[in-house]
């Protein structure tokens, strides 16, 4: 839902809200509800399966970061709540033995799963013994 301002009352809001509509009308959307997705992770022997429940969002609307050993999920969902926005967010800190350039995500049916694959050094490297 848009609520209606003039433009003289919107120079003291948030513009990243705000667009004007083609009778040079300004309108404001409503704020976002940020919610935390829920969230399977599964350890294996070669690196990390983290899936996120994120209904509503697709692989268009997904962002992903890895920034100072932290690793974010925003995902934009075309679901509402009480007329406002959903988004989903959720982050967390990653080991330095993840190999950060090569986590990979896919996005299918309101689930999407992060591959986070160990570095080289943090596998398990087994020796046969004769």
């Amino acid at each position: 839902m848009w609520s209606r301002f003039s433009k003289q009352e919107v120079r003291i809001m948030d513009t990243a809200n705000v667009r004007e509509n083609e009778k040079d009308e300004v309108q404001v959307m409503p704020e976002p509800v940020t919610l935390v997705p829920l969230v399977d992770i599964l350890e294996g022997e070669n690196g990390v399966t983290v899936q996120f429940e994120v209904p509503g969002a697709n692989s268009g609307t997904v962002d992903i970061e890895v920034l100072n050993g932290v690793l974010t999920m925003t995902a934009k969902s075309s679901l509402k709540r009480n007329g406002r926005p959903v988004v989903f967010k959720r982050n967390f800190r990653i080991s330095e033995d993840v190999d950060v350039q090569k986590i990979s995500a896919k996005s299918r049916d309101g689930v999407l799963t992060l591959e986070i694959p160990k570095a080289e050094r943090a596998r398990v490297h087994r020796i046969k013994v004769q």
